[in-house]
């Protein structure tokens, strides 16, 4: 458009150092005297070093099964291109904007997780056994919501997700997760280093400098801890991942003055014939190649990172944007720069999507632990081209919409619907499955009698469906664990030393006021079976509190070796001696993996102590199955023979403790419920229309549940009053 006299012209702005905008100069153009590119160019190999990056990514996951590395230059390069792009509006005088940026990022993210999310639910449900359902839709919602990172912690170190084999079709979107939430708090430093550098006059590149370099050095320390002391929370914690952002936000800071004091010394030099790219330079940007692509295979990257190894590949990658674009024919960032390398490049996010899913799927159908040479090279291909179509459909088109990109808020517009587009259907299924359960369970009473059937004087239910499904139904099975209901509270709170360890796992489920305590104390596998007892205490009014930890049996008179369940087992004794209760729960005796059962250690004076203040239930163990029969229901059939074993014959035996608890002085009611986890010496996986075991080792909470009864009588025939 022609100007006119009320239009006035911008007074020109000199391009500041820092942009990687094309406008700062063509790509692969060259400054005369040694082939390098002015400070503050456009940067060809970045662009192929992020494909190369995400590529090392796919070829390790599939051929290797190791981890490369690659991620972390992801991560990093992420970082340097969001500093230059605030960089740039700060050098031209505009606002940081952050809400402009969300919109603007997010609009670009979340269009393709919502595609591949959906479309990996489709595959999980198609492929995958229904106990995998509920998981990977939560793993979905994570994902889209970026905080998978976090599900995958809590799984991690949940005891009680055990049960669930394999790795999530989901498992990926930890790094997309922990790059959103960065993307969500980078903006805010970033505006509030602004503000705090013109309130003081000072340069904002160096009061960022300041800001990255603070969460970098906090960061890095916090990440070698973590590291080593709980490396498997470290490897997906946002917090011991910030120093990689921030190291690449300070190079975005940095490497514009390095450009620009090398286009100064070689300026000076006043050379008349332009001269070739130093052999060092050459030399410099195949090392850190080289050091990028071999990180994964030298070292345990997904046992060591994030730790200070993780300095590896993002060395490596510094390095290749330190030598920048040197023009020799046999640079790296010649080939970086190739068409190859831009595409691949450009699909790296779509690739790094879709490549997970198909490989884990895949591997999960065939059951194989690897891809082969082949079937890999066939899974790659499929990745490539499924990236390509998702960047050429989804992508491309969102991310360039001039109507969604002319406003902020059309782009947060365009972000959130796509959001709700993708958590809509992930919310359905889940709430489908919940309903699916609560049908059941509303008519367990007629359908699913459970542990009830094993009563001579049973009689089936008039309205009962022969067709019902087995509860806890496939999809929710691997959540049937048994909780209280609420935390410890008033005089039954853990309190001093005790409250470090118990005050997570201290639950109760109340009673009628002022109603006699029971407490359930030891491992998960008594926490399943007290789902008799809290159905009893419930009838009887009485107040029950659960102590219980995963692995953990409480032997407080011996220690185990085990520090976590030593201190568990000493917790435990100091709250019980504290806190006043009218009976106990305990398992006395301990089936151990090689199918011996022996006395729970330190029992001997255990036992004695605990009868002398309460009454005492000794549970015998239970038994543990030589496989996981749901898995094996799932794979041969609920009828199939190879998934009923026979009961272990130590069981079938009287108990070890049984002279001990004759000898206690004391009321110690022994219980033992093996006969009904296995009726006449045979443990079939489904009683009363009822799965009886969640895994190996545990029983599900429904048929203990079911139990009630029996546990009921047994408790009075050993002479328990409630």
């Amino acid at each position: 458009m022609p100007s006119t006299p009320h239009q006035r012209r911008r007074p020109h702005r000199p391009h500041r150092s820092g942009s990687s905008s094309p406008a700062a100069g063509p790509a692969g153009t060259t400054d005369g005297a040694t082939g390098g590119t002015a400070a503050g160019r456009f940067r060809p190999e970045l662009h192929g070093l992020r494909g190369l990056a995400i590529a090392l990514v796919v070829l390790y996951h599939v051929w290797f099964d190791r981890v490369s590395g690659g991620v972390d230059v992801f991560l990093f390069l992420s970082s340097f291109l969001l500093v230059g792009t605030f960089l740039r509006r700060v050098d031209r005088g505009q606002g940081t904007r952050p809400l402009a940026c969300w919109g603007r990022t997010f609009k670009r993210l979340l269009p393709p997780t919502a595609v591949v999310s959906l479309a990996t639910l489709g595959g999980v449900y198609l492929i995958l056994p229904a106990d995998r359902w509920m998981p990977a839709i939560t793993d979905a919602i994570g994902s889209l919501l970026h905080v998978e990172n976090w599900v995958l912690i809590r799984r991690g170190v949940d005891y009680y997700a055990a049960a669930e084999t394999g790795p999530s079709a989901f498992q990926h979107f930890w790094s997309l997760s922990i790059q959103g939430q960065v993307f969500l708090l980078w903006p805010l430093l970033i505006a509030v280093g602004v503000l705090v550098a013109r309130v003081l006059r000072r340069s904002p590149r160096v009061v960022l400098g300041v800001v990255f370099a603070l969460v970098l050095v906090a960061s890095f320390v916090w990440s070698v801890h973590s590291t080593s002391t709980q490396q498997e929370i470290a490897y997906f914690d946002t917090f011991t991942r910030l120093w990689e952002f921030a190291a690449g936000s300070l190079l975005g800071l940095l490497l514009p003055f390095w450009e620009e004091r090398a286009v100064a010394r070689r300026s000076g030099r006043r050379r008349s014939v332009p001269r070739a790219a130093s052999p060092l330079r050459v030399l410099a940007g195949w090392a850190g190649i080289v050091g990028l692509v071999s990180c994964g295979l030298l070292i345990d990257v997904q046992g060591a990172f994030p730790g200070w190894i993780a300095a590896w590949p993002l060395t490596a990658a510094a390095v290749v944007l330190l030598v920048g674009t040197t023009g020799h024919r046999l640079s790296v960032d010649r080939i970086l720069s190739t068409g190859p390398a831009k595409v691949l490049g450009e699909i790296s996010y779509g690739l790094y999507l879709v490549h997970w899913p198909l490989l884990t799927l895949y591997l999960a159908h065939t059951g194989k632990d690897r891809a082969g040479v082949l079937d890999g090279l066939l899974l790659i291909l499929a990745s490539l081209a499924a990236a390509w179509l998702l960047t050429r459909v989804v992508d491309t088109p969102l991310r360039r919409w001039p109507w969604a990109s002319a406003k902020a808020w059309r782009s947060g517009a365009v972000a959130l619907t796509c959001l709700v587009l993708g958590l809509t259907p992930a919310l359905a299924a889940q709430q489908y499955l919940l309903t699916q359960q609560q049908e059941a369970e509303a008519r367990a009473v007629a359908d699913n009698p459970g542990a009830r059937v094993l009563d001579p004087d049973f009689t089936p239910h008039p309205d009962a469906d022969p067709d019902a499904e087995p509860l806890p139904t496939s999809a929710l099975l691997g959540a049937d664990w048994v909780s209280g209901e609420q935390p410890c509270t008033g005089d039954l709170a853990p309190e001093g030393s005790e409250k470090t360890r118990l005050d997570d796992i201290c639950r109760v489920v109340p009673g009628r006021e002022g109603a006699p305590v029971i407490v359930s104390v030891g491992n998960s596998r008594l926490e399943q079976f007290s789902a008799s007892l809290i159905a009893l205490a419930q009838k009887e009014g009485w107040t029950l509190v659960t102590l219980w930890k995963g692995g953990c049996a409480y032997t407080p008179d011996a220690e185990i070796g085990v520090p976590a369940c030593d201190g568990f087992s000493a917790d435990a004794e100091s709250y019980l001696s504290r806190v006043s209760y009218d009976a106990i729960a305990l398992n006395t005796t301990f089936m151990d993996r090689e199918g011996q059962e022996v006395i729970m250690p330190g029992m001997e004076q255990t036992l004695p102590d605990l009868a002398a203040d309460a009454r005492v239930i000794a549970v015998r163990d239970l038994p543990r199955m030589p496989f996981d029969q749901p898995v094996c229901t799932q794979e041969k059939g609920l009828e199939d023979p190879e998934c009923a074993p026979p009961l272990a014959e130590p069981l079938t035996q009287e108990r070890p403790d049984a002279q001990l608890l004759a000898a206690t002085d004391g009321e110690v009611a022994a219980l033992e419920v093996n006969d009904l986890v296995c009726p006449d010496g045979t443990c079939t996986p489904v009683i009363g229309n009822v799965v009886v075991s969640l895994d190996d080792d545990h029983l599900t909470g429904t048929y203990a549940e079911s139990l009630q009864d029996a546990v009921g009588a047994r408790l009075r025939d050993g002479g328990f009053r409630w």
